[in-house]
C-alpha cells in the first residue's frame, strides 16, 4: 500500500528525462544520485567498521544503477 501513494508523486511530477519500462516510470538522474549516495554511504560505513551494512548500500547502488541501465536500453531499442 506504501508504493500507491508514490508512484503517484512520480507520475504528477515528471521530469524531463524519466523512463519507462514495463508501466513503471523512473527519474534516471534522481536514481542516479541515489546510487552515489548510497555508494558514499557505503564507503563511510566501510570506514566506521559496518561492513556488512556497506554491502547492502553498495548492493542496492548497483541496482539502482542497473535499473537505469535497463530503462535507458529500453528507451533506445524501442
Amino acid at each position: 500500500m506504501t508504493a500507491a501513494p508514490a508512484v503517484g508523486v512520480v507520475l504528477t511530477a515528471l521530469p524531463a528525462q524519466s523512463a519507462v519500462a514495463g508501466g513503471i516510470i523512473y527519474d534516471a538522474p534522481e536514481t542516479q544520485r541515489q546510487a552515489a549516495r548510497l555508494r558514499d554511504r557505503a564507503a563511510n560505513l566501510d570506514h566506521t567498521g559496518d561492513h556488512s551494512a556497506a554491502q547492502r548500500a553498495r548492493s542496492e547502488a548497483d541496482s539502482r544503477r542497473q535499473r537505469v541501465r535497463w530503462c535507458v536500453d529500453t528507451e533506445t531499442n524501442v
